[in-house]
């Protein structure tokens, strides 16, 4: 006699996809291990005035604030933007010098335990005959963890921003090109203001704004300063991430920098969500039916009928 048991169909299911799973990793030659963003750095910027020739000291911390210990190297490159979303590039100009060399630490490295916090001494060596103006680095640590057998380690680095003048005659100088907030938008409710550095030194533009709804009651602050550098242009984009669906708001702020103090012009906004917008094209599209469409047929359908 033969007994034939049935199995459910989703255990056939469940089973099938475990096994390819298994399958698929046993053939994969490299699996990816994040590293845990252990590791964290303070200051995160410095902004020293060297003169020509001088040698400037400093120091910065590296911190381990997870439940493992690793290893860490520290080193130096150059730092410059890219476009006017100003993207970070640590690589160096052609035409510019390499101002990581500038940079010399009291270790490469070293290990470090959770909880534990190590200093790093640094100088700034700048060289004779450097001309007056900004110059920027940045200094790294980065996690060495130790790699895993047929895996790929994905190490996490933290830095510390270089703003370096070198003393002497500068020029500061930097303007407003844009401000704008379009009248109609989507959630979230977004800002925009375009700064220029046109001299030869970066400096910090603060940013206020706010957002009142129709009757002034406010509904969003923001105050943040940005950093430029020079010969570039900067574009601020500020969002208000808690925007509700539909609202009219008037939105003010001011910008400063360079001893400068500019109050932007008032923006009214109205806000409408993608189905707040289809609800009115909607409620529209009927309200021109039964207003204007439907008396129409109905005056028509009477007009035959008296004919007949």
């Amino acid at each position: 006699m033969i007994y034939r048991t049935s199995v459910p169909r989703t255990y056939w299911v469940r089973f099938t996809s475990v096994l390819a799973l298994l399958v698929t990793l046993c053939f994969i030659p490299g699996v990816a291990y994040a590293a845990p963003q252990d590791i964290t750095m303070t200051p995160t910027s410095v902004s020293p005035v060297i003169n020509p020739g001088s040698v400037y000291h400093g120091s910065f911390q590296v911190i381990d604030q997870g439940k493992t210990g690793y290893k860490f190297l520290a080193y130096a490159t150059p730092y410059r933007v890219n476009g006017e979303d100003y993207t970070p590039d640590f690589t160096v100009l052609p035409t510019a010098p390499n101002i990581s060399s500038w940079l010399n630490f009291s270790a490469p490295g070293g290990n470090i335990n959770p909880g534990q916090m190590i200093t790093i001494n640094y100088t700034v060596s700048v060289p004779e005959n450097t001309q007056p103006g900004g110059y920027y680095a940045a200094a790294f640590a980065e996690t060495q963890y130790p790699k895993v057998a047929n895996s790929v380690t994905l190490n996490e680095r933290v830095g510390e921003l270089f703003y370096i003048e070198v003393a002497g005659p500068v020029v500061k100088k930097g303007e407003l090109l844009t401000w704008q907030s379009n009248f109609l938008q989507k959630p979230p409710l977004t800002a925009t203001m375009r700064l220029q550095d046109s001299g030869s030194i970066n400096y910090p533009a603060t940013i206020q704004l706010n957002v009142r709804d129709i009757l002034g009651h406010s509904k969003y602050s923001l105050y943040t300063a940005k950093e430029l550098l020079p010969q570039t242009i900067r574009k601020v984009v500020v969002p208000w991430n808690k925007t509700p669906s539909i609202g009219l708001f008037k939105v003010t702020g001011s910008v400063s920098f360079l001893n400068q103090h500019k109050t932007l012009p008032t923006k009214w906004v109205l806000v409408m969500s993608s189905t707040v917008r289809l609800i009115i094209i909607s409620t529209l599209v009927l309200v021109i039916l039964l207003v204007v469409v439907f008396p129409k047929y109905l005056s028509r359908r009477r007009t035959r009928g008296s004919k007949k």
